[in-house]
């Protein structure tokens, strides 16, 4: 299980290292392609392997095929170098606001890593803190 939330530099090769206690837990066969809310996303095996089997059904509606073509085209291997930095690809780092040079947050949530713009991130973040009471609760009612 991934949690916490770390801010590292993004080189001038939009390479940026991955925290150890994360990178402990992505097993060989981790992929990094888009995700949720205009962030970058570390699959594990495990959930890459649950999500491609979930859209590789031949017989996909429109939103299906949508999003299979969106998550697949965007995914590389997460492949990590000595330093234990991983390379996002220019495409990746156009689509979640990404700028060598600058700074990321790579976040833990829960089964899987997120790349965040840190700009975009203490926005997001700053919200849902502030409804935390108010998202809680729905959520619970949702249950």
């Amino acid at each position: 299980m991934f949690w916490g939330t770390h801010r590292v530099r993004v080189d001038e090769k939009g390479r940026l290292a991955i925290p150890a206690t994360f990178r402990r837990q992505l097993p060989e066969g981790s992929f990094i392609s888009i995700g949720q809310d205009g962030v970058l996303t570390i699959y594990p095996p495990d959930q890459w392997d649950r999500l491609a089997t979930r859209l590789q059904d031949p017989l996909l509606g429109p939103s299906q095929r949508a999003l299979s073509r969106a998550l697949f085209s965007n995914a590389v291997a997460c492949e990590f170098d000595a330093q234990g930095r991983v390379s996002l690809s220019a495409e990746q780092r156009r689509l979640a606001g990404i700028e060598p040079r600058s700074t990321a947050c790579v976040i833990g949530n829960g089964s899987r890593v997120e790349i965040w713009a840190e700009d975009r991130w203490d926005a997001y973040s700053s919200d849902a803190v502030a409804r935390f009471d108010q998202l809680a609760d729905s959520v619970i009612q949702e249950r």
